[in-house]
């Protein structure tokens, strides 16, 4: 789950850093770092999410 969504954010970092500066010509690293870890959690939180809980435990 964890490296799932860590190659997910080192995917879009240098996706979005070389979008910028094809179209920008400079690249605004705070936001490229902010957007690829906020992705990375999101993907994390998004599988983590689809776990179902298991309400009857054995010993119950």
């Amino acid at each position: 789950m964890v490296k799932k969504s860590l190659r997910y954010s080192l995917f879009l970092f240098p996706c979005l850093t070389l979008s910028q500066f094809i179209f920008n010509r400079e690249v605004e690293w705070g936001m490229v770092i902010a957007i690829s870890t906020l992705a990375g959690l999101f993907n994390l939180l998004w599988d983590w999410a689809k776990v179902p809980y298991q309400w009857k435990k054995s010993g119950d």
